[in-house]
């Protein structure tokens, strides 16, 4: 009897003493809908483009300082999400998703880079992005509030640049079947959408399509730029929108929106994605953007001249005080403040999924529905089993592989037997509980220990738990091994000023005559342009056209 109280004493206290590492539910993707995975109820993102610098390398959520300074003004706007164009896979990124977390925000994260995007003109799917990708998601997936990430930002632009949407589907593809594979939660990968009108419903409907769903986009978001000044459900367009969107299987959002015509902004749209008009087919919107930059589009400026800011991962980095921009912040909180959508809770939810036919090739399209996807020469991806060794664990990375026909090589999956399937999340809270309990527990036990003896129990009779052994083995066995070749043939070079790849920086942009290709500004009439790997410097004409 003695013993036995002991250790429940023993379990007790130490579980009282391990600190709880969740303060907030991460959110999945079900059917066409998002749900908090702790209440049950349906997520809709009230979003803002976060950004503070405008340098392509600049890391928003590798400062501390600022993210806290940002943070606590977006908690006051309303803001659940943030969207973060560039991240930096080897900054360290602890404290400030800690401090976005604390005040209940997600980040939605672009997994390319400056130098990792697709080529619009001559597309391709190498090792290379594969592992800037992949390493950026190994970078974020360990946080409760990372909501998703996106493989690729406006890509296609074009009728002529359709012929990239095989090379967007076999990265989320690809990335789908890693993150399987490594055994992380289901954090949702898709892609966000140029607002092409001619292309827009074709790449919407491609991006589920075909027989194999694993393939498919967890998610398809539009950056969207047509409801302005007193534009209404139906003139911007946004009828039609949700319209396209019936029977959707996944969910949609806008990854940008917003209009800038006449000095301050209404953001009536809000009341539209937020509303019942749209709330049962859509699931929220980022707002574009946080900082004010030329194009007038931001809704907080920092007393700082941005083309001056350039950091390192090892400097040590300043933080500037946000400050409102008077009416647009005020105006967009008071819509939010009203705009509290419930939606269908999961309990009431019951997703139906038919697999849908691939549009055809035609002048707006110049992907055939029954294009094989392409692949990547020796790409090995280990598979990591849950502990309960679902099928859907363990074979969903070996479909996804499997079921696109190669046309470099085929790509293989393996099965690392040793893993205990743990989330990365849950492996960290495991880390974190292990090195603050196992000491506490190791002096509570040499105490009984020493009582025991002196009740002359023998030292053989201590019948409890090698709790460091326990807490070394409860984070799992084995390393994964994840083989990654070179890619046969010419790397990636990197970006020039002559390059047709798109790239992050929205200051300076290209323009392409003619004659040449060059850089230059875009001033505030001009038609936005559309990037692969960044924020679109969106700029509707005067008459609200794009």
């Amino acid at each position: 009897m003695g013993n036995w109280w002991n250790a429940f004493f023993v379990a007790v206290l130490a579980t009282s003493l391990i600190p709880s590492t969740r303060c907030i539910a991460p959110i999945k993707a079900v059917g066409s809908k998002l749900y908090d995975t702790e209440t049950g109820k349906q997520f809709y993102i009230r979003g803002v483009a976060y950004s503070v610098a405008v340098t392509p390398d600049y890391d928003p959520l590798a400062n501390p300082a600022q993210c806290e300074l940002d943070a606590a003004l977006m908690e006051t706007l309303g803001v659940n999400t943030i969207r973060v164009y560039t991240v930096n896979y080897e900054d360290p990124h602890d404290e400030c998703m800690r401090i976005f977390a604390d005040v209940k925000i997600y980040v939605l994260a672009d997994l390319t880079t400056p130098k990792t995007g697709f080529n619009r003109v001559k597309p391709e799917w190498t090792m290379d992005m594969f592992n800037n990708y992949t390493k950026t998601l190994d970078a974020f997936a360990k946080y409760d509030n990372f909501l998703a990430a996106i493989v690729g930002n406006e890509v296609i632009n074009d009728v002529d640049t359709t012929i990239t949407a095989p090379y967007i589907k076999a990265a989320i593809r690809d990335i789908k079947a890693y993150r399987d594979g490594q055994g992380y939660r289901e954090i949702p990968i898709g892609y966000s959408a140029a607002d092409v009108e001619e292309v827009r419903l074709a790449s919407q409907e491609y991006l589920v399509c075909g027989e194999n769903i694993s393939s498919n986009a967890d998610f398809w978001a539009l950056n969207r730029y047509s409801w302005c000044g007193d534009a209404t459900f139906t003139s911007s367009g946004y009828s039609d929108l949700n319209d396209d969107a019936k029977d959707y299987p996944v969910p949609l959002f806008l990854s940008e929106t917003g209009c800038q015509l006449v000095g301050k902004r209404e953001f009536g749209d809000q009341e539209a994605i937020l509303g019942p008009l749209m709330i049962d087919r859509w699931s929220g919107a980022v707002l574009y953007e946080w900082r004010e930059e030329e194009n007038s589009y931001g809704i907080v400026s920092y007393n700082f001249e941005a083309s001056s800011i350039s950091f390192t991962a090892t400097e040590t980095r300043p933080a500037y005080k946000p400050t409102p921009i008077s009416p647009d912040f005020q105006s967009l909180q008071s819509h939010w403040n009203t705009l509290t959508p419930t939606g269908t809770p999961s309990s009431d939810y019951t997703p139906t999924y038919t697999k849908k036919s691939c549009p055809t090739s035609d002048d707006s399209w110049s992907v055939a529905a029954a294009a094989q996807l392409p692949t990547i020469r020796n790409l090995v991806i280990t598979t990591k089993p849950t502990a309960s060794a679902s099928a859907a664990a363990r074979s969903s990375p070996v479909e996804a592989v499997a079921g696109a026909s190669p046309t470099s090589a085929s790509a293989t999956t393996t099965t690392d037997p040793g893993s205990s399937g743990l989330s990365s999340g849950a492996k960290a809270a495991i880390g974190v509980s292990a090195g603050v309990g196992v000491p506490i527990i190791a002096i509570i036990a040499f105490f009984l220990w020493r009582r025991r003896r002196k009740n002359k129990q023998a030292a053989s009779a201590d019948s409890g738990p090698n709790y460091s052994e326990v807490a070394q083995n409860t984070r799992g066995g084995g390393v994964n091994e994840f083989y990654k070749p070179e890619m046969e043939g010419n790397p990636v070079s990197q970006l020039h000023a002559d390059d047709v790849r798109q790239e992050l920086g929205s200051q300076m942009l290209y323009q392409l005559s003619d004659q040449e290709r060059e850089p230059a500004e875009l001033d505030a009439a001009s038609r936005p342009q559309e990037l692969s790997n960044g924020p679109s410097v969106r700029r509707p004409s005067r008459d609200g056209r794009l």
